[in-house]
């Protein structure tokens, strides 16, 4: 389906939005061609002249009423669409009340969205340029550039998640059942989430009794450009905590779970091979945790995009991996074909472990048949340069 042509006019106003959103969340989302005709696709002109007059601040409702300059039957239904859109975020203050601002583009607005033209007609091209953004940076990838890029990225990025592990404790049915941890964690100034802490997330919020799943979007919208998971993840896989995932399954994004259903669902994606990303408000590390993101390096935009070699990739990490005994490895391979960031790697039937890749998911240990692989406490930012296209995994 081909794209109408954008008006001079109103591409440079979409991407002054862009940049406006890139404020609202410590992730920056180059504003690209690709990202510039998605928010086109789904926009309507009032709604940008809107989000161009709210700007960056936070509104109470009177005040985003005040800005909209149109009678307040008019304003409901209008400024409703655009938070299903995920164009405005909604938050409560410390008295409850409700207050409104403009939306990161991800996590945030992109997340949104593709609940919310879920059987709509724009739906698979809204995801076939998704996918093309992430492709749009490997023409950057060459020698010198991509050496350029990296030094400025490693000192420039910071992370937005944190790769968390489940308790030791919660078995699984399968052979595999534990990640061997080798001491405790302590606590760092600013806060990791450790192996423990992704229960102990669940059991906090499910004591509130606000605990929501949602479908992957990112699984969704590679299923939609014929690019199915290859780890074949159930489709809820997403697990959002407290007021704002309470109204996304309001709208109809996502349904609430009970603490038990959680754990379940974080075990079936363990097992398949899930990373467990926690995502915080306006995607700070510091603050406080929203969700845990299972993600698999085939369908997430992070993941996805480092391993097509178009990004680079950077993550907040509690431990590290550690082989106990290289001579007890068979070379099944299974570390290898789990690994997010391919740290393990299987050469003639031994596996060869490059630390500096790794972002401490546990996932080799859990999947390594063998119990040969460790989990050790090494709180650490993990900044991973943009691949060499020879060592991209997922085709250009």
């Amino acid at each position: 389906m081909a794209h109408a042509k954008i008006s001079p006019a109103r591409r440079k106003k979409i991407k002054t939005l862009l940049w406006m959103m890139n404020k609202q969340n410590q992730r920056f989302i180059p504003p690209a061609r690709p990202l510039v005709e998605m928010m086109d696709m789904v926009t309507t002109d009032q709604e940008l002249e809107y989000l161009l007059r709210m700007g960056t601040a936070s509104y109470g409702y009177s005040q985003a009423l005040r800005a909209a300059r149109m009678p307040e039957e008019l304003f409901q239904p209008f400024f409703d669409t655009m938070q299903r859109k995920g164009l405005v975020h909604v938050g409560s203050d410390a008295q409850g009340e409700r207050h409104f601002r403009l939306n990161a583009v991800a996590v945030g607005w992109y997340e949104a969205m593709m609940h919310y033209i879920v059987g709509r007609p724009e739906e698979r091209t809204f995801s076939e340029k998704w996918n093309e953004f992430f492709k749009y940076f490997q023409r950057f990838n060459f020698f010198p550039l991509r050496n350029l890029q990296n030094r400025v990225l490693r000192r420039l990025a910071n992370p937005s998640q944190n790769a968390a592990l489940m308790d030791p404790a919660q078995k699984d049915k399968s052979r595999r059942k534990t990640i061997p941890i080798n001491t405790a964690v302590s606590t760092a100034e600013t806060r990791i989430v450790p192996t423990f802490e992704v229960s102990e997330l669940v059991e906090s919020f499910g004591n509130q009794d606000a605990i929501y799943v949602f479908p992957c979007v990112c699984r969704r919208g590679n299923a939609l450009i014929d690019s199915p998971c290859r780890f074949d993840m159930p489709e809820e896989s997403c697990i959002g905590f407290g007021e704002e995932a309470r109204t996304w399954a309001e709208w109809g994004y996502g349904r609430h779970v009970t603490k038990a259903e959680a754990i379940d669902i974080l075990k079936t994606v363990r097992r398949q091979g899930a990373v467990h990303s926690v995502i915080h408000e306006r995607d700070d590390c510091r603050l406080p945790a929203l969700a845990i993101c299972n993600c698999c390096w085939d369908c997430c935009g992070l993941l996805k995009g480092y391993n097509m070699g178009g990004l680079s990739l950077t993550y907040k990490s509690a431990y590290i991996a550690r082989i106990t005994d290289s001579e007890q490895c068979k070379g099944c391979g299974n570390c290898e074909t789990y690994c997010p960031t391919a740290a393990m790697q299987v050469v003639d039937k031994q596996v060869v472990y490059d630390s500096d890749r790794c972002i401490g998911c546990g996932q080799c240990a859990f999947q390594c048949l063998q119990n040969n692989i460790e989990m050790v406490p090494n709180e650490r930012t993990v900044y991973l340069p943009i691949l060499k296209p020879s060592e991209a995994r997922i085709p250009r």
